[in-house]
């Protein structure tokens, strides 16, 4: 670790202050099966949903909770635990920067395939979201068509989507497709959950439903609390750690008495509240310090961590962008966040994507993942005989040496540019944001990712059609 905003008393208060709100306080969980699983392992159930949880229950569900996993992609697999970084594109935009006008419009289906192309491409992005919500899709169906556009566009690992257990149980059953069948699926892991408590505490009904279909079919959840500093949690960065943990926690009680051994990330979308406008401030710099310090909580329970970083209120990918994203996307890498999430794309706190601004964050995450490896210091390294060689006259441009060292020792940025003035003046003086966009251009133009298996796209296919004519029924039925 390279970066600590807590001691060891911190979290050990935190936590001590945590076990006293789930014991006094509790949560409420709306999912009726969660609550028989509560009521099974013999913690209270209040009449109004409100459960007690003891500090034991809560220690062996952490006992239960895997330190690391696999998750899988069609070719690309990412292994998470500690020590181990990776980002990911913007999640669920509800709007998206048109590439041609650069004008805000509402998503289609289409952009979630190009930025799944995107995605794929960019090397220094591990993780495929779902990276814009479509509006051209039905919303009973939404979830099949996310899916299928992300198998057929990107070999990376993907999102899957736990709002429901229907939609969960549908993604699973489009998952294990791909996987080889259900038992391929539950040995290699394909689909990355979301669970997000409602703060303050409370569990609602469709995503504990999705959080117990993924555990039962071992696939790997994120809980992460989206607390907000001053509405929804408390105003002090130490009391949202406190009631950010009781949320998580809680959560990894119902997945871990669910199915032991479901993989859980401890994370944190929670931002502070900025008082002058009434929105979310996901750029601030507070933002950085609570993913810093969420990852120094998750290690001290020894659970692989996610945090939000790469993330800005500003509007266009501008110098404010990149203030926000590179200082966000830094702490969290620093502290040791083990998957950062909306580390690429996002605009606007998260509620616009932007093709341009996913190929700048690649630079950024590029960055950032060279200043994590640090400096190594070897005989190699410090370099005295070729010091000596070249001595107090000469230069080490065309020494092998220099030629051996130079990609793995410097991250060589894509679009930004180093040139001199006139040369980049010659070049047509683009800025940034122009860049960018050509660059997003010729990838959409020119990249193709390694497509899916015929036979297996089809039964995708044969399947969601199924699918559509179950709904169709059901909604005649119900007329």
């Amino acid at each position: 670790m390279k970066f600590r905003i807590l001691n060891r008393r911190d979290i050990c208060r935190i936590h001590v202050s945590t076990m006293e709100v789930l014991e006094k306080v509790g949560v409420k969980i709306f999912e009726n099966e969660a609550l028989e699983i509560m009521r099974r392992i013999g913690v209270e159930v209040r009449d109004n949903r409100t459960v007690r949880i003891p500090e034991y229950i809560v220690k062996e569900a952490v006992k239960r909770a895997p330190s690391s996993f696999t998750l899988f992609g069609r070719k690309h697999r990412l292994r998470i635990e500690r020590g181990n970084t990776y980002f990911s594109m913007q999640g669920t935009s509800a709007h998206v920067l048109d590439l041609e006008t650069g004008l805000r419009r509402e998503p289609i289906l289409k952009d979630l395939e190009n930025f799944c192309r995107l995605a794929d491409a960019l090397e220094n992005i591990h993780h495929v979201s779902v990276a814009v919500e479509p509006k051209d899709v039905s919303l009973e169906l939404l979830h099949v068509y996310e899916l299928l556009t992300m198998f057929k566009n990107t070999t990376k690992t993907i999102d899957g989507n736990t709002y429901g257990g229907g939609v969960a149980t549908d993604t699973v059953r489009l998952a294990s497709i791909v996987a080889g069948g259900v038992e391929g699926l539950m040995k290699n892991p394909m689909l990355l959950g979301f669970h997000n408590p409602v703060s303050p505490l409370q569990h609602s009904k469709e995503l504990t439903e999705g959080l117990i279909v993924y555990a039962k079919y071992r696939q790997p959840v994120i809980i992460a609390s989206e607390a907000q500093a001053g509405a929804t949690a408390p105003v002090t960065l130490a009391g949202l750690l406190v009631q950010q943990n009781a949320e998580v926690l809680s959560g990894l009680v119902i997945a871990e008495f669910t199915n032991p051994g479901t993989p859980v990330l401890y994370g944190t979308v929670s931002a502070p509240l900025d008082m002058r406008t009434g929105n979310i401030a996901l750029g601030a710099v507070e933002t950085g310090l609570i993913n810093a310090a969420t990852a120094e909580i998750a290690n001290y329970y020894n659970l692989p961590s996610r945090g939000t970083g790469g993330v800005t209120d500003s509007k266009i990918p501008d110098a404010q962008a990149g203030v926000e994203k590179a200082l966000t996307l830094l702490m969290a890498a620093m502290a040791g966040v083990n998957f950062i999430y909306d580390a690429s794309g996002s605009l606007e706190s998260t509620l616009t994507a932007s093709y341009e601004q996913a190929v700048i964050d690649n630079e950024i995450c590029g960055m950032v993942n060279r200043a994590l490896h640090g400096i190594e210091v070897n005989d190699e390294t410090l370099a005295l005989d070729i010091i000596s060689e070249v001595g107090s006259e000469g230069h080490y441009l065309s020494r092998k040496h220099t030629i051996k060292h130079l990609r793995k020792e410097y991250y060589i940025p894509r679009i930004i540019n180093r040139d001199r003035r006139e040369r980049w003046m010659d070049m047509g003086g683009k800025d940034l944001w122009k860049a960018s966009r050509e660059e997003a251009i010729r990838i959409l133009m020119e990249y193709r990712p390694e497509p899916l298996d015929k036979d297996v796209e089809n039964e995708l296919i044969k399947v969601i059609g199924e699918m559509e004519r179950e709904r169709l029924r059901n909604s005649v039925y119900s007329m």
